[in-house]
């Protein structure tokens, strides 16, 4: 909080030189950015590939160009630091790996990777299926459902079972609604003119409060269970518990809880978005769905998918990542400059507030012609090896790179075949609007009818 809240009181030099939006006098972009934070920050793909809109009197460079986004990403990352912005979900994440900096992020990364190795993962591949299978068999022919909250549902069971070796559906109703409620917080937070520490009993505050509370109560019991059994169970909780640093160091409660709070946030809002936004193309894109169809009876018959099938289903993979390309869940990141930065011809002095906006790179015309339409091909591997990396981010880049990614396909790789093997939705809506929360998620729901 510390650091937005000097940059209201301090904000940081203009660089004149990038272009702007026009703006309101004194408050300069700000109604647009409550009113429509996508449409405002879309209109900075037309500016150029980076561009300037004012909240108040803090100016924001929104990027639009790859090349710009890997500079600032991984080749001059340590010259920037996370977005203050996320100092508002200090709260709920606490000192996870999405808001850590410095020392601790590559502490607290370190002890993390071993548990999304390959040789993890794999043993992960069996509860995916079986937990997806278990949320259709809840469904009956006829029956209207949200999608949206189906998948957030669905992969909170995986990330029970495969994170904390627990069934964790009791809690699905408490654990989604306090992630929603925290993240409106932090928008509200984010948003409002007169931004107060969280020791002033604001409504948003008081929400976020609430949130973070309910959150709790889950997560230490879980903590609790975890430490009164004390082995590795093969799930990630066990691992952050008996891990250890070289001098033989163990993560405390506190800092255990924020991992597995971002873990929460990151590890299933994220894939369930990916998964409804990929359903929404498919019933806008039945022949998409046809073809998925079809691979995966040539491939699988009428047997379960398992990781060792997916190399075989390359349409399936295409598919998802088409839809995160169109809807990518982590739509935008946000970073500041710890000095005085160039950046595409323009000099930005320290402090300067950047945002890589990664929905209007997936949806440049020069790296994906005509890219509003929903094409798969283009992600199959021959079409990716012809096209530079850093044209496609739904992950980020460099060395905050999504510690997650590797699971996250895995799991919605395997979902959606388990789905499309035993299923067929229909879409009650071909036009849903997004919202931009923390992450990008249908406005409203994705309403369904299943029809076998």
């Amino acid at each position: 909080m510390a650091s937005t809240t000097s940059a209201l009181l301090n904000p940081p030099e203009i660089a004149h030189s990038v272009p702007a939006f026009p703006g309101l006098p004194v408050i300069g972009n700000l109604l647009e950015f409550r009113q429509d934070r996508l449409k405002l920050q879309d209109r900075a793909a037309q500016i150029g590939p980076i561009a300037r809109f004012s909240l108040v009197h803090i100016p924001v460079y929104v990027i639009t160009c790859a090349d710009l986004a890997h500079q600032v990403l991984v080749a001059d990352a340590a010259a920037y630091q996370k977005s203050p912005g996320l100092q508002f979900l200090m709260p709920l994440l606490g000192d996870g790996l999405l808001t850590a900096e410095g020392a601790t992020h590559k502490r607290h990364r370190k002890l993390l990777a071993p548990a999304f190795a390959p040789k993890r993962l794999a043993a992960y591949g069996e509860v995916m299926v079986g937990e997806t299978r278990d949320q259709i068999a809840r469904w009956r022919v006829g029956q209207r459902i949200d999608l949206a909250h189906e998948m957030m549902e669905m992969t909170l069971a995986i990330a029970g079972q495969t994170m904390f070796n627990a069934d964790v559906r009791r809690d699905a109703k408490v654990v989604s609604e306090s992630l929603e409620l925290g993240m409106r917080s932090m928008v509200a937070n984010i948003t409002s003119p007169v931004r107060l520490g969280y020791q002033w009993p604001l409504p948003r505050h008081l929400r976020m409060k609430r949130a973070v509370k309910q959150l709790d109560e889950v997560v230490y019991r879980l903590i609790a269970e975890g430490r009164r059994i004390g082995t590795d169970r093969g799930d990630v909780l066990s691992m952050l518990l008996l891990a250890r640093d070289e001098d033989g160091t163990a993560l405390s409660d506190r800092e255990i809880r924020d991992e597995v709070m971002t873990l929460l946030l990151a590890g299933h809002e994220t894939t369930a978005n990916a998964l409804t936004w990929t359903w929404y193309e498919l019933g806008r894109n039945p022949g998409a769905l046809a073809t998925l169809e079809a691979e995966l009876a040539r491939v699988l018959g009428d047997r379960p998918v398992t990781i060792d099938d997916l190399p075989a289903l390359p349409w399936n993979l295409a598919i998802i990542e088409e839809a995160m390309r169109l809807h990518p869940p982590a739509y935008i990141t946000g970073r500041q400059a710890m000095r005085d930065v160039e950046l595409g011809g323009h000099e930005l002095p320290a402090r300067s507030l950047l945002t890589v906006y990664i929905r209007a790179i997936h949806r440049r015309a020069d790296y994906f012609p005509t890219p509003l339409a929903f094409k798969p091909e283009r992600m199959l591997p021959d079409a990716k090896k012809a096209r530079p990396r850093h044209h496609y981010l739904p992950f980020g880049a460099g060395p905050r790179v999504c510690i997650g990614s590797h699971f996250a396909l895995l799991e919605a790789q395997l979902a959606l075949a388990t789905m499309v093997q035993h299923t067929k939705l229909r879409l009650l809506s071909t036009h849903v609007v997004p919202e931009p929360l923390v992450t990008l998620r249908p406005r409203g729901g994705m309403p369904a009818v299943v029809e076998r």
